[in-house]
């Protein structure tokens, strides 16, 4: 474990040190594969992707066309959700995803969450299990105890690739990082943040955003709601589920 969290640490100053993170991360959770994957939602595609195990040597043909076809990563959140349990086995036995990447792969499920969510890109992972065996009751714990982490290299790998970079028109735009965040609470219904807060960039505000919700979740009357960051045109950072 202190060695996945070293690699971690590494991984929130340089992008080189992903794929030894998944690397760390599926010995630990004695899985078979692993893949980070980070989407420019201005063009939808793939900008960055590291697969390792099970379909490293598929990288490309998921980059160049099965992306466009993944029904399971639009629907991860800040949960870590199983691809067995969120999509029907109806549902799965007609996509050319799933029956020509997925199980082409030798993957049997995947386990997967977004690290990050800004306006400019998203972040997911997902560890993969391969065809014949199941995710262990090890797992879980483990997660629970490196998503933090996880999220925190996300955000400042995000804040890397966007430096210097303008969102929107380059004549009325601000630039990406600095400016006021806003601490929506929501449930269905949303409690808005009405005033915001000024961060240096949009980590630092996610990051308040963490600290919110485990401060909530202390309080216990909070679960089930989330805290959704926002800047200041109204574009999510991130949403964090508060959790008891």
């Amino acid at each position: 474990m202190q060695s996945l969290l070293s690699t971690l640490h590494d991984a929130a100053t340089s992008e080189d040190a992903w794929p030894k993170v998944l690397q760390r991360l599926m010995d630990e959770a004695g899985v078979a594969g692993a893949a980070l994957i980070v989407t420019n939602k201005t063009t939808g595609a793939v900008d960055k992707a590291v697969f390792c195990g099970l379909s490293a040597e598929f990288k490309s043909r998921y980059v160049d066309h099965y992306a466009a076809l993944d029904p399971y990563s639009p629907l991860l959140d800040a949960r870590w959700i199983k691809l067995s349990t969120c999509l029907p086995e109806a549902i799965l036995q007609r996509s050319e995803w799933y029956n020509e990447f997925v199980l082409s792969c030798g993957v049997r499920d995947i386990l997967g969450t977004r690290l990050a969510d800004t306006a400019g890109h998203s972040v997911i992972l997902g560890v993969h299990q391969r065809i014949g065996r199941h995710f262990s009751q090890d797992v879980e714990p483990l997660i629970a105890a490196i998503t933090e982490p996880l999220r925190n290299a996300a955000l400042r790998y995000l804040d890397r690739l966007n430096r210097g970079q303008q969102v929107g028109d380059p004549q009325t735009a601000k630039p990406a990082e600095g400016g006021r965040f806003f601490f929506h609470i929501e449930n269905g219904a949303r409690y808005p943040d009405e005033c915001g807060s000024n961060f240096l960039s949009p980590s630092d505000a996610a990051e308040r955003g963490l600290t919110i919700a485990r401060e909530l979740a202390r309080d216990g009357d909070w679960s089930g709601y989330s805290v959704v960051v926002t800047d200041e045109r109204g574009r999510t950072i991130t949403r964090v589920p508060i959790e008891s």
